[in-house]
């Protein structure tokens, strides 16, 4: 393998054993155990996701869908895996962004 393989294996190895990839792993099993919990949850993800990508007032949006999910987001459960769920993909964002940030690759905008 190359060297460039070979430090991604290191550093996605590095990331599973991460205390917040851990802690998400082991709440996403949890959820597996709660098909009607994760339903909601992959519901609740589906409308926040709708409501980005939508050309609405995200303002009203978001006060609507958090009604609309409240119950869910006060389940320690729920509250627990979203939370966690987030670090990871903060996690996965810096290690994007110092890749776009420092490999100088000269791509035009279109």
């Amino acid at each position: 393998m190359d060297e460039v393989t070979v430090k991604l294996q290191e550093l996605i190895n590095a990331m599973k054993k991460s205390e917040d990839y851990v802690r998400y792993r082991e709440l996403e099993a949890k959820l597996n155990n709660d098909p009607e919990m994760r339903q909601r949850i992959d519901q609740y993800r589906q409308r926040v996701f709708d409501m980005q990508q939508a050309d609405r007032d995200l303002f009203e949006e978001t006060d609507y869908v958090l009604h609309e999910f409240n119950t869910l987001l006060t389940e320690q459960t729920a509250s627990d895996f979203l939370d966690a769920e987030g670090a990871v993909c903060r996690m996965i964002q810096r290690v994007v962004d110092a890749i776009n940030r420092e490999v100088d690759v000269k791509i035009p905008r279109v």
